[in-house]
């Protein structure tokens, strides 16, 4: 019984793999992905779209925070995509900036 088990534990891993199956995988980070990030997304529209942030920053004065994400731009440049969420959960602003703009942009 325990071999069989452990047969098939092993077979749906093997297909898993070859399938290209991956759990909680975000799509590639790119212009293309971010430009589908609009005002008024929620937040989990958003992480189900582009994934978890790399980081976070809140700013209690507006009692908004954001979330950034690093990638390479569509010239190969490091840059940061960042998206402000307002109190309610809601997209309010995006953009994103170079981190290196006038540099080596060398992968």
């Amino acid at each position: 019984m325990r071999a069989s088990i452990a047969a098939l534990a092993a077979t749906l891993l093997v297909a898993g793999c070859a399938g290209g199956l991956m759990l909680n995988a975000a799509p590639p980070r790119s212009d293309d992905i971010f430009s589908r990030i609009h005002p008024g997304m929620t937040r989990d529209e958003v992480a189900q779209l582009i994934g978890k942030p790399d980081e976070t920053m809140a700013f209690p004065r507006s009692n908004t925070d954001s979330w950034g994400y690093q990638y390479y731009d569509t010239w190969g440049y490091m840059a940061i995509f960042s998206v402000t969420f307002d109190a309610t959960g809601h997209a309010v602003s995006k953009f994103s900036r170079r981190i290196n703009a006038g540099g080596d942009h060398s992968r």
